[in-house]
């Protein structure tokens, strides 16, 4: 079960706005609490500065039942300048008066008291179990005047306060006291709170309870192995600015957490919430764990790979809409102009084809101020940013049969203008969309025509400088029996048993042909994108559409052209 509470016990350190933070932080995240703030639960209040009265309660047992006393010392002073200190121990033996004087003592308003936990020396230890270290050694406990910021003694102050002066309790009795009305089972904390785990045993024996399982964790350290802050991260540290700033997803950032510092049994580290629930057991490593963010990034990625590849499987794309969201907005603020431009004309047509765009190139995402810079050229084309054409020959020129640059740019040209002039002749179901439609069929078949097409020029224009004869036999209904999927034995077959080609001269034929093909893709996507990685030439044309790719890669235009037809 788990139920959360505000551990609100201090006043002076309430800062507004913070409880609701926490709650919607958890619930972003999916987690969900049995019983809790906003909902229907056995207690009336979940936070500590609220349930006071419960407290007096309890600790009403625990000094009848002897196990707690009242203590009437005050605060002292000693030493002097900056060497000087308050006392907080017991220094009146409080302890050893009778029930009948301390109560007497309590009824006078005058006089302020603290309830203490009366410290008895057992004849057998008690064992403090963990589940992480096993056993844990308490503190000696000995009088010291120091007290915390909290106002809580520190813990290895003799008979440690329960209630304050001002009759409200440390945060140790009200978290023992809320963990037991709770039902807790199970608590998981920082290593640092391992001082404290004692005390908690022993009030949980005065009170003759079960106590819960104690597990301690490492802390979280930087790679200089300081303790992480905000002060020393590259990364906004707090849940709000995460999601809100490093557009990280909650199934992301739960992935990332629940790894650190646990002994993950499977090899498989990408996880979603349940999968976290399945697989997840108490096998903490002892020590601190240094944060690498790489893990976060890496597990980002995976999770936006998760929700495409679900929404091109079921059509259904609403679990990307906030990073559609993110990455418009992205795109707004970078070209402000954008928006109502020949190719966006509204809103709408920008989300829609941010999707498209994310639907096919979703391995890439980590943020959208990221995503859109490096999918920049699908948005804007700014020429001064293209690469320079070679100057010179190349590797692999002489299996193109083309050393002078000006031919070989002039053979890519011509081998562009026959592709755009093509049309694609896509059959009309590629076309049509539908709810149960993945989003991206209409692209994928826009692409893998192109693809096809592609493959054809460039089989059609290196057979056509073969011999006399085969450029005889190169015709428009011999070539599209060729897809660009086949492999090169089907190839093969086709020159062999359509084409006719002579057996010696077909391994030539395929060198020349896998040369051309890569130097074509890399003109192409030069003048397309920047010569910049992304998705597949096809899927770039398709995103960008007829007219764009035409103006980028210098062709007229065919009226009324477009992909699907004309």
């Amino acid at each position: 079960m788990s139920a959360p509470h505000a551990s609100s016990s201090t006043q002076k350190r309430l800062v507004p706005g913070a409880e609701e933070q926490l709650i919607e932080d958890l619930q972003w995240a999916g987690l969900q609490w049995d019983e809790g703030p906003g909902m229907t639960g056995s207690n009336v209040s979940y936070r500590q500065s609220e349930r006071n009265h419960i407290y007096q309660q309890y600790v009403q047992e625990l000094l009848a039942s002897g196990a707690a006393y009242r203590c009437f010392c005050t605060s002292q002073s000693s030493g002097h300048g900056q060497a000087a200190y308050v006392t907080s121990g017991c220094y009146q033996n409080c302890s050893s008066l009778s029930s009948t004087v301390s109560r007497e003592k309590a009824e006078d308003s005058t006089r302020a008291f603290t309830v203490r936990l009366r410290h008895l020396t057992e004849y057998k230890k008690p064992i403090y179990r963990d589940l992480v270290y096993s056993k844990i050694v308490p503190l000696k406990r000995t009088f010291t005047p120091v007290e915390s910021d909290d106002g809580d003694t520190d813990l290895d102050a003799a008979d440690t306060i329960l209630i304050k002066s001002d009759g409200t309790p440390t945060y140790h009795f009200a978290n023992v006291v809320d963990d037991h009305l709770m039902n807790i089972t199970h608590v998981i904390r920082g290593v640092e709170w391992m001082a404290s785990t004692p005390l908690h045993y022993d009030l949980y024996s005065a009170f003759g309870w079960q106590p819960p399982e104690f597990a301690h964790v490492g802390l979280l350290v930087d790679e200089n192995k300081a303790k992480l802050s905000k002060r020393n991260s590259d990364l906004v540290l707090d849940v709000r600015s995460m999601r809100e700033q490093s557009d990280i997803l909650p199934e992301s950032l739960v992935n990332f957490l629940a790894l650190l510092g646990w002994s993950n049994p499977l090899r498989n580290d990408v996880y979603d919430l349940e999968g976290l629930a399945d697989a997840f057991d108490l096998k903490f490593t002892k020590g601190n764990t240094m944060v690498k963010f790489e893990k976060l990034w890496f597990l980002q990625k995976q999770h936006v790979a998760r929700r495409c590849e679900a929404a091109r499987t079921s059509g259904e794309t609403n679990g990307l809409a906030p990073m559609i969201d993110q990455i418009t907005a992205a795109v707004k603020a970078r070209w402000p102009d954008l928006v109502g431009s020949d190719r966006f004309k509204t809103d709408d047509d920008l989300s829609t084809f941010c999707l498209q765009l994310l639907l096919v190139d979703s391995k890439s995402y980590q943020n959208a101020s990221q995503y859109v810079e490096r999918n920049r050229y699908f948005f804007d084309l700014d020429d001064a940013e293209a690469p320079l054409p070679p100057t010179g020959p190349r590797s692999g020129d002489n299996d193109l049969k083309m050393v002078d640059v000006d031919s070989r740019l002039n053979v890519m040209k011509q081998l562009t203008l026959n592709i755009m002039d093509t049309d694609l002749d896509l059959p009309q179901k590629a076309l049509r969309s539908s709810a149960t439609e993945p989003p991206t069929t209409r692209l994928e078949a826009i692409s893998d025509r192109l693809h096809t097409i592609i493959q054809r020029e460039i089989l059609r224009d290196v057979l056509a400088g073969m011999s006399i004869h085969l450029k005889n036999l190169i015709h428009s209904s011999d070539l599209p029996v060729l897809a660009h999927t086949m492999t090169e034995e089907q190839i093969v077959t086709v020159c062999k048993e359509t084409l006719h080609v002579p057996v010696e001269d077909i391994h030539d034929m395929l060198q020349t042909v896998k040369a051309r093909q890569g130097a074509l893709m890399k003109y192409l996507r030069t003048r397309l994108s920047y010569g910049l990685p992304g998705p597949s030439v096809g899927i770039v044309m398709a995103l960008l559409g007829y007219e764009e790719c035409c103006r980028r890669l210098g062709v007229d235009l065919k009226a009324g052209k477009s992909w699907e037809g004309v």
